[in-house]
């Protein structure tokens, strides 16, 4: 028994000593494995920890407010993160703090900053864990955001400069200020503004100042200005005093020179010009000795009809003239014309008339000599065509065949003569020349001339232009004219000619064909001979002119001259009493029976100089003589005398006196003088002076005259506008269009040009239509005028002119004048952040959207308004440390419902055995393991290596051993499927680490 016994004792200490040696070994291996598993979570949860942060943020903050929009947001796991940590530079002042509110990292500044001072800023901040480690760190660039506290100040606080009066000056004096912002939005100087709109001064955008006349000391001997400056933002700054002094100047001038001058038509008298004319020399001091003045005197009567008032009843008295073109005749009642002392016929390109045989006969023109006058306007060509004919006159078949005898036509801006021979005058193999081609400017020159050709016996062929002989030239290896030589006619029995004006007969079509596109006053042919100079000088020479001093005897101190024309005179004196002299014999006289009614303008230049020194030119005097209606037409009439020109209103309007009163547009027929009531009548053009567009608007296109009236008025305020007619209007732009981004359109262009006879030119320096229509037409065309500019910011305004003509341009009205300004658009800087595309956020399962209102501020007003900011994130993926389950692996001894000793010795014997395998296998399998799992490199931040002195893992002693077996057998598990790489990171198998919260903290309860 004893002997049995200690055999029992010995068994349980072997055993006692296997269970001990085995539960080291396990402990050995589970530490060994708990290791491998550490530095798993460790590097898993490294990785993860340096993710909490992104790498950079941006962030905004407004000069007056202290919160940061930061973008992204700074978004963390609070149950990790407890603080955030800004790292600070040496000698970097960073005015930040950052807070972790809600999950989010707040940035806020300690103080209001100053973006003149410090426009931006750039620092590092980490997270900080609960347990004190940092995360990785993060670059954070913060802007501040300027806002417009500051107003434009000038340099000066006023400022004082003279001028001398009577000048325009390109810059009186320049202003200039700043702005103390730190944007160009808030801190550049965009714009200058005189307050005193009623100052003949203007400013640029530059601070330059100019007079936009003349200045006047006895008008104003000083000048204030109120100029202010405007930041891009238009923020406005205290006005300052600008004070332009006038210095008074004396000018040597004439003086005495009224500015009108009337005369009686009809009256046939000579009138004195300047009976009261006086030089004034001021302050320049010259021995009569060595004095010398120079005075021109030039009449200025371009705009009357052809140049002149011109008395042709005396005129080709020995030649028998035939008119192609009278008025009051049957077959050019159907035109349209001006009725006047001349008529003016209107022709556009699809009228004419034929004149009948029993006027001229049918006459052979090139069997005889023959002359041609006539006055035609003619402008540019109008299509690119150039050989499109535009005849004044042209005689060709009457029948069957369509063959041109004798054309006078325009083609190309040439004057072409055509004269073909017929059969029976010669060889018809012999060239002879039959076309005369004159390259001249006055063709398309747009004004009136009086043209002569003179064809001879011999087939030469002479042209006078206003009474000058054209001489022959050679020009670029081209003679001018050119001289086409053709075969004759062929014979063609039984066909005679037909005479047409303004087109050409086409026998063939039975129409009227290649028509002139212009006015012509007159057509006139001589069919015994030609014109002599005489009777050229004649027809062309002005019934109005200029009479110089006749009773003055020529001597050593002064003298007279005066030009072929008799519209300019020169006189010359040595001494101011004699040149005054000579200025009150000056004399103006018209013959003319009936003389064109309204203003010829007078130019009075006067030079002096005194001997061994530099001429003085003194001011040039414009003066005007105004024509009017005989006194008898007046006086058997019971109507009141027209009434002043000058007195007519021009505050809001743009006049030009009507030249003939008499004139019954409605009839289109002169209307008797006796019956007339003369009424002092004028074209008025209206509208409004400024239009304000916006960026868009003008973008798109702007109609620029949408609000612009034309009309006649007369004394008793009665209106006539569609039975006016107008000849020509001008918008000129200033400054000229960029053609780059700037254009001038006609809406509806095509429905206007088809149902009007206005020809429109569009250029960069604005619109030119020529043609005589009504003025209802002529409003459409500039009502539909559209103009656009794809850059406004370029400019700040336009000035758009308009002016039209009236009666064949003799006279022109005053300018309209319409400024286009251009509303800038004043860029205010936004409260709140615009948030990011939601669609964008919707593409992500994990994005969320919110609202975070800012606090509620005051105004000035003591409203209050709340800012609403929107953020936009996207939610990271949770970071929960994924763990396999805490297992309780736990030996109890049961020795107090033991069986008998055998069997526990037994028991134990096979618990050893089993423990021992166990042991080695999962040593085995711990070392495979730990050779194929190697740990990531550490990373160089010591201060993220993990640290696992705080680790504690908590066993729970109600777990059986059939869980823990199952357990232990789920965490050996060797699939190679537990890992799987994603994005180049490892990502351990949720299922085997999924952590088992519910009895962590099961000690502490």
């Amino acid at each position: 028994m004893a002997l049995l016994l200690r055999i029992f004792c010995v068994l349980l200490s072997l055993t006692i000593l296997s269970l001990a040696f085995a539960s080291s070994v396990s402990n050995l291996a589970s530490s060994t494995t708990g290791i491998v598993s550490s530095n798993e979570n460790d590097d898993e949860y490294l990785t993860q920890r340096e993710n909490i942060l992104e790498k950079s943020y941006h962030g905004l903050i407004r000069e007056n407010e202290t919160l940061v929009e930061i973008t992204p947001l700074i978004k963390v796991d609070e149950e990790k993160i407890c603080n955030f940590r800004i790292l600070k530079k040496p000698y970097h002042e960073i005015p930040f703090q950052i807070e972790l509110v809600n999950n989010l990292g707040i940035l806020k500044a300690r103080r209001t900053l100053n973006c003149e001072k410090r426009k931006s800023y750039h620092f590092e901040i980490v997270a900080i864990y609960c347990d004190g480690t940092p995360s990785n760190t993060a670059n954070v660039h913060i802007t501040v955001i300027d806002i417009n506290e500051y107003a434009p100040t000038f340099l000066q606080p006023s400022y004082v400069t003279e001028v001398d009066e009577g000048r325009l000056y390109n810059e009186i004096i320049r202003v200039e200020a700043s702005d103390k912002d730190c944007t160009p939005l808030f801190g550049d100087v965009c714009k200058y503004e005189i307050l005193n709109n009623d100052e003949p001064f203007t400013i640029d955008n530059e601070g330059s100042i100019k007079n936009t006349e003349p200045l006047s000391h006895k008008a104003s001997h000083n000048h204030i200005l109120s100029v202010v400056a405007y930041d891009c933002a238009m923020k406005e700054s205290t006005p300052i005093m600008v004070s332009i002094k006038v210095r008074r100047v004396c000018e040597a001038k004439f003086l005495g020179i009224p500015e009108r001058i009337d005369y009686t038509s009809g009256s046939t008298e000579s009138l004195q010009l300047f009976p009261n004319a006086r030089l004034d020399l001021c302050d320049i001091f010259c021995n009569s000795e060595e004095l010398n003045i120079h005075a021109s005197i030039a009449l200025k009567t371009k705009h009357i009809s052809f140049g002149c008032d011109r008395d042709i009843s005396n005129c080709s008295a020995s030649l028998t003239l035939k008119d192609l073109l009278p008025r009051d005749v049957e077959w050019t009642k159907e035109l349209s014309y001006d009725e006047g002392a001349e008529p003016i016929f209107h022709f556009d390109g699809s009228t004419g008339v034929v004149v009948p045989d029993t006027l001229i006969g049918r006459h052979d023109f090139s069997t005889h000599p023959f002359g041609i006058v006539t006055i035609f306007r003619h402008g540019s060509q109008i299509s690119n065509n150039k050989h499109v004919k535009e005849h004044i006159v042209c005689s060709a078949d009457d029948h069957k065949m369509n063959r041109h005898h004798m054309a006078l036509f325009v083609r190309n801006c040439r004057l072409i003569l055509l004269l073909r021979k017929n059969f029976n005058e010669g060889d018809l193999n012999i060239f002879s020349p039959a076309e005369w081609r004159w390259k001249i400017p006055q063709v398309c020159d747009n004004e009136w001339h009086h043209y002569v050709l003179n064809v001879d016996q011999s087939s030469k062929v002479e042209l006078y232009i206003d009474g000058v002989r054209f001489e022959s030239s050679v020009e670029d290896r081209h003679s001018n004219p050119e001289v086409i030589d053709d075969w004759p006619l062929h014979a063609a029995h039984g066909v005679n000619t037909t005479l047409a004006v303004g087109a050409c007969y086409q026998s063939s079509e039975n129409r009227l064909k290649h028509g002139f596109n212009g006015d012509i006053s007159e057509v006139k042919v001589s069919v015994n001979g030609v014109l002599s100079v005489d009777d050229i000088k004649c027809g062309t020479s002005c019934a109005e002119h200029l009479l110089p001093p006749t009773d003055t005897r020529p001597d050593s101190d002064s003298q007279v001259q005066s030009n072929a024309q008799m519209n300019e005179i020169y006189i010359e004196a040595q001494s101011k009493h004699k040149i005054e002299q000579l200025m009150r014999k000056i004399q103006y006289i018209n013959i003319k029976q009936s003389p064109t009614i309204g203003r010829r303008n007078i130019e009075v230049r006067t030079t002096m100089m005194c001997i061994n020194q530099s001429a003085i030119r003194l001011p040039t005097i414009e003066t005007y003589i105004m024509v009017n209606e005989p006194i008898v037409a007046a006086a058997i009439t019971d109507s009141a005398p027209p009434s002043d020109a000058d007195k007519l209103n021009s505050a809001t309007m743009y006049a030009v006196e009507k030249v003939d009163p008499q004139m019954d547009h409605e009839k289109g027929v002169r209307k008797p003088s006796q019956d007339v009531h003369v009424e002092a009548s004028k074209i008025t053009i209206s509208g409004t002076a400024n239009k304000l567009v916006s960026y868009q608007e003008i973008k798109s296109g702007v109609h620029i005259l949408d609000k612009v009236h034309i009309g006649v008025s007369v004394d008793n305020d009665h209106k006539v506008m569609s039975k006016e007619y107008l000849d020509s209007c001008s918008v000129v732009v200033f400054p000229s269009l960029n053609p780059d981004h700037e254009e001038i359109l006609i809406d509806g262009d095509e429905s206007l040009s088809s149902t009007m006879d206005i020809k429109t030119n569009i250029n960069k320096d604005g619109v030119e239509m020529l043609g005589t229509d009504s003025i209802r037409n002529y409003l459409n065309v500039l009502r539909a005028l559209v103009y656009s500019n794809k850059k406004p910011a370029y400019y700040l305004n336009r000035v758009f002119k308009l002016s039209c003509a009236q009666l064949s341009s003799q006279f022109k009205s005053a300018e309209y004048t319409l400024t286009l300004t251009v509303l800038h658009p004043k860029q205010t800087l936004s409260k709140t952040t615009n948030a990011p595309s939601l669609a964008g956020a919707a593409g992500n399962s994990n994005s969320a959207v919110y609202r975070i209102n800012d606090r509620v501020s005051n105004d000035e007003s003591g409203d209050q308004a709340t800012d609403t900011k929107l953020f936009s994130y996207a939610m990271i993926h949770t970071n929960d440390v994924q763990e396999p389950k805490s297992h309780v692996h736990s030996i109890v001894h049961k020795a107090e419902a033991s069986h008998p000793t055998m069997l526990i010795i037994l028991i134990c014997v096979f618990l050893v055995i089993l423990l021992c395998g166990v042991s080695i296998a999962r040593i085995k399998n711990n070392q495979k393991y730990t050779d194929r799992h190697q740990p990531c490199p550490k990373i160089a931040d010591e201060g993220l290596i993990w640290d696992d002195s705080a680790l504690t893992i908590t066993i729970n002693p109600m777990q059986t051993d059939a869980a823990s077996e199952e357990s232990s057998d789920s965490e050996n598990s060797d699939s190679e499927d537990d890992e799987v790489i994603k994005d180049g990171f490892a990502h351990i198998n949720i299922n085997q680490l999924e952590w088992d919260n519910t009895n962590m903290f099961s000690t502490a309860n």
